[in-house]
């Protein structure tokens, strides 16, 4: 009677089963991506402020948004940042802006 069963409604197990895979696939690359970010040390002289006005036009929020994210993301208690700090910052580590040179205050 199970063989029937499977016999009978193979293509549908089938069709099932690589819709199931296909989805998980799916669903750990959006994950990947989302979670792409660009990690970046902090420098002398460097605030969330002035790295949020840096990047704020590649990610699109605004500072007071870029600011809350970063410090939740790396589970700062304050605004405060001292050199030599790793941050992660909400820029996809892919963006074609990041490739190009930036040019600092006294440098």
């Amino acid at each position: 009677m199970m063989k029937a069963f499977v016999k009978e409604n193979s293509f549908v197990l089938l069709f099932m089963a690589v819709t199931i895979i296909a989805g998980i696939i799916l669903i750990f690359s959006i994950s990947e991506e989302q979670h792409s970010y660009k990690e970046i040390v902090v420098q002398e002289g460097d605030s969330l402020w002035s790295i949020a006005g840096q990047y704020n036009k590649v990610n699109g929020m605004d500072e007071e948004d870029f600011i809350m994210w970063v410090q939740k993301e790396n589970k700062l208690r304050s605004a405060k940042i001292v050199p030599g700090d790793t941050l992660i910052i909400p820029i996809a580590s892919s963006s074609a802006y990041l490739d190009k040179e930036v040019a600092f205050k006294g440098e």
